[in-house]
C-alpha cells in the first residue's frame, strides 16, 4: 500500500513536472511568435514599399555614363551618372518631369542638357548649365519648354562640353524616357498618401521611376521631418538598379 502511495506521489509529481515543462514550452513558443510575427510584418512592408517595379516591357540598352575628361582642364576627370535603370526605357506621367544626374567631380566645362523627341533630330529642350561643383544635379523641364505627350519616347543627354571644336573630346551620357498617362488605380492610390515620401513609394511600385526619384530628391531639401526617410528610400531605389557608386556617394554625404 505504501510503495502504490509512493508510485502515486512520483506519477503525480512527474505528471506536474511535465504539465509544467509543456506550459512553459507553450508559452515560450507564444511569447517567440508574438514576438517575430510583428518584426516580421514590418521589414517585410518597408521592403515592399520601397521597392521598384519596372514596367512589363522589352528591355533596351542605355548609355547612362559618361566618362573621361582629355579636353577638360580641370586636374580632376569627371564622369556624369543618369540616375535611372540601365536595363529599360523607364517611365513618368508628367508633361514635364525632373531628370537627375551626378556629376562626380567639380569642372569648368559648361554642362549641356538636351531633350529631343525620338526620331526627330531637333531638340526640343536645351539648356546650359555649370558643372563647378560635385553632387547630383536636378532639373524639371520648365513651363516654357514643350510638354511631353503621352505615348512618346524622348531622348535625353547630359554633356560637359571639355572642347567646343571636338565634340569627340566631351563627355556625354544619354537616355531615354517614355510619358505614360495615368490610371485610376493610380490616382486613388496617391489621394489616399499620407505624406509626399508615400506617394514617391507609391509612383515607385507602380512603375513611374522617374516622379519617385524627383520627389524623393526634393523631399531631401525642401522637408525636415521627412529629410532621413526620404534619402533612405533613395538610396535603396539607387541600389536596386546597380547605382551603387551613386548610393554609395549619397551614404557617405548623409553622414558627414
Amino acid at each position: 500500500m505504501k510503495t502504490l502511495k509512493k508510485l502515486s506521489t512520483a506519477l503525480g509529481l512527474t505528471c506536474l513536472m511535465l504539465g509544467t515543462f509543456i506550459s512553459i514550452g507553450t508559452t515560450s513558443n507564444r511569447m517567440k511568435a508574438h514576438a517575430f510575427i510583428p518584426l516580421e510584418i514590418s521589414y517585410g512592408s518597408i521592403a515592399n514599399a520601397q521597392q521598384y517595379v519596372p514596367p512589363n516591357r522589352g528591355s533596351r540598352p542605355q548609355r547612362t555614363e559618361g566618362s573621361g575628361a582629355r579636353g577638360c582642364t580641370n586636374s580632376i576627370p569627371a564622369s556624369l551618372n543618369l540616375l535611372i535603370p540601365k536595363d529599360h526605357i523607364a517611365r513618368t506621367i508628367n508633361a514635364r518631369p525632373t531628370f537627375l544626374w551626378q556629376v562626380s567631380a567639380a569642372t569648368s566645362a559648361p554642362m549641356v542638357f538636351t531633350l529631343t523627341e525620338a526620331r526627330s533630330r531637333q531638340p526640343m529642350f536645351q539648356k546650359r548649365l555649370k558643372a563647378d561643383k560635385a553632387g547630383i544635379v536636378r532639373l524639371e523641364l520648365p513651363q516654357e519648354a514643350p510638354e511631353m505627350a503621352v505615348g512618346k519616347e524622348y531622348r535625353w543627354t547630359v554633356a560637359l562640353v571639355c572642347n567646343e571644336k571636338r565634340p569627340s573630346e566631351n563627355i556625354n551620357a544619354r537616355a531615354w524616357i517614355e510619358r505614360v498617362d495615368n490610371t485610376p488605380e493610380l490616382t486613388k492610390k496617391l489621394a489616399a498618401a499620407s505624406s509626399d515620401r508615400d506617394r514617391a513609394l507609391i509612383y515607385a511600385k507602380s512603375g513611374m521611376w522617374y516622379d519617385a526619384m524627383a520627389i524623393l530628391n526634393k523631399l531631401q531639401t525642401t522637408n525636415p521631418t521627412e529629410r532621413t526617410q526620404a534619402m533612405d528610400s533613395f538610396i535603396s531605389l539607387l541600389e536596386q538598379v546597380g547605382l551603387n557608386q551613386v548610393a554609395t556617394v549619397e551614404r557617405q554625404r548623409r553622414t558627414n
